[in-house]
């Protein structure tokens, strides 16, 4: 039996690259979840915005009509809002969340009855190493990435009787229109204390996702992942450099680690 695949994000970024390789198996069927379609894919698109609830369970019934089921969902859709703490809106806060956590929420409770009636299947969530540092200039994007982690660790634990498995995945920088959309905060004027140094961090944030890695490194993790039997409760993907950072927050004095996260990244 093939297996129904689920990737939102999929119009861009690490959601293409990920929809793109899983349709080339002739074992899956693989829709791509996103508010556009790429003028050219050998998926099947279904039309989604996932800060509405209506058009995530009208998409996903629209699937389970068509198909029966779905196997595995890779949520990959997700924003980026930068800009100081102090100077960025709540709202902004507010439309962060609703894309990147709530958004989530929303594609989980959608899939799940399906899921708990054929007792079985996976979510894969897209994280961020920034969701396990949090990047100055970006905190509603990493507390967002952040909070999928609390998230999918209560998520396992309920889902577990039902043979259904999550799991969230951290990537580093890759080289993907990401950036290029990153929405600025309104009142991140050149007036701002903080001008300068959101001007430097956000030089810096593009030079790295510019020299990153390629997408399709990153969708060959998630197929290899999907095919294991069992879902980590994480896993980080990154260059040796982003994951040594993720491993000398957890082992370095707090102090320390700031002082050498500062100068790394010099806010």
């Amino acid at each position: 039996m093939r297996s129904v695949i689920l990737v939102t994000g999929s119009s861009s970024g690490l959601g293409r690259a990920c929809a793109d390789l899983l349709a080339r198996s002739p074992g899956n069927i693989v829709y791509g979840a996103s508010r556009s379609a790429p003028e050219v894919h050998d998926w099947t698109h279904m039309p989604m915005d996932v800060t509405d609830d209506a058009a995530v369970e009208n998409g996903i019934a629209a699937i389970l009509a068509r198909e029966g089921r779905i196997d595995a969902v890779v949520h990959c859709a997700g924003m980026c809002v930068a800009g100081p703490i102090e100077t960025a809106t709540v709202a902004e806060g507010q439309l962060q969340f609703d894309t990147n956590y709530f958004g989530a929420l929303r594609i989980i409770k959608a899939v799940l009855p399906g899921m708990r009636a054929r007792r079985g299947g996976k979510i894969v969530l897209i994280g961020s190493i920034a969701g396990l540092i949090s990047l100055p200039f970006q905190a509603h994007y990493s507390a967002s990435k952040f909070a999928l982690d609390g998230l999918t660790e209560a998520l396992r634990a309920e889902i577990a009787p039902f043979g259904i498995e999550a799991t969230v995945v951290h990537p580093g920088d890759y080289d993907t229109p990401f950036g290029r959309h990153r929405k600025k905060s309104v009142r991140s004027e050149p007036s701002s204390a903080y001008a300068e140094a959101f001007t430097k961090a956000m030089r810096f944030y593009e030079a790295a996702e510019q020299n990153g890695s390629d997408a399709h490194a990153f969708a060959r993790h998630i197929e290899r992942l999907l095919a294991r039997k069992h879902l980590p409760a994480k896993a980080i993907v990154g260059l040796p450099l982003e994951k040594a950072g993720v491993w000398a927050k957890a082992v370095l004095p707090s102090r320390l680690f700031e002082q050498v996260f500062r100068l790394a990244y010099g806010p």
